[in-house]
């Protein structure tokens, strides 16, 4: 039995992080953690709202605080009936303290983090990928599963395949976290340059791997830029797919100049992803 984490933002709880969550702890009989990152410094009202002529109005604290806690307990309880109707193991944690390390020092005692891609756990909009997901990718110690906004089951896997152990990391994540995936369709895909033959790298080995594992699989060479191509490519896909992928680790330097592959899925796509990193 795995130990997988639903992370939640109380105040605008994501219920497709539920539905997939409670989904994969039945589907692999996992134990299933709620997580709600009730961070002290992160409220449903802005300062301003508390000012008066006359200073901060302590009655609207005490109002707004009491309208947050009460917001929160509601999403805590029902993520709680969720899995009691769906007969799955589970726990709840309420962590107070600032939600990424909060998250992240959960993260080093589980499998898996399931999360919505669009938290923020701010008061204003951000682009997609938003900054905390991108902290939470860049430092997780465990693979994490993002969900867009609404649930589909899943039904076929890609994977996301570039010829680095990082890519082949991530297959073997997912390998050992969903063995009863066994039986989906997969697609492996690669990408390779312009000027370049379409030989996958390691293509025997691969083939060989992922055969004892698989029944169904297809592979997939495009040509052109990675971000471009694969997003093109993923665009006909149902919303019914999973994409498997690594290498999103990089330097905060790096990445100044390059966006991850999994920035560009995020920002484009409304799939459930995947990602896992080797240290």
């Amino acid at each position: 039995m795995n130990k997988i984490i639903a992370a939640f933002d109380g105040l605008k709880y994501s219920e497709s992080t539920c539905e997939y969550a409670v989904d994969i702890a039945q589907t692999t009989k996992s134990h299933l953690t709620g997580v709600f990152l009730d961070d002290r410094t992160y409220t449903s009202y802005k300062i301003y709202e508390l000012v008066l002529d006359q200073g901060v109005s302590e009655k609207k604290l005490k109002t707004f605080k009491e309208k947050d806690n009460q917001t929160r307990a509601i999403a805590a309880n029902y993520f709680e009936k969720k899995c009691q109707t769906a007969g799955i193991n589970f726990n709840v944690h309420h962590d107070k303290n600032v939600a990424l390390q909060d998250l992240l020092h959960e993260s080093v005692f589980a499998d898996l983090i399931v999360i919505n891609h669009s938290e923020s756990f701010t008061h204003y909009e951000e682009e997609y990928p938003t900054r905390f997901i991108k902290d939470l990718l860049s430092n997780s110690q465990s693979p994490v599963f993002l969900v867009p906004v609404s649930y589909n089951k899943i039904e076929k896997l890609i994977f996301l395949y570039d010829g680095t152990s990082t890519s082949i990391y991530a297959i073997k994540m997912f390998n050992y976290l969903f063995p009863q995936f066994e039986n989906l369709p997969v697609e492996v895909i690669s990408i390779k340059s312009m000027e370049s033959t379409l030989h996958i790298p390691d293509y025997q080995l691969l083939k060989e791997f992922l055969k004892r594992h698989y029944s169904s699989i297809q592979y997939t060479v495009l040509k052109g830029i990675p971000e471009i191509e694969i997003v093109n490519h993923l665009k006909d896909e149902e919303d019914n797919v999973l994409a498997i992928l690594g290498a999103y680790r990089r330097t905060m330097l790096s990445r100044w100049f390059k966006s991850s592959m999994a920035d560009a899925l995020i920002k484009e796509l409304k799939l459930p992803l995947f990602i896992a990193h080797n240290k």
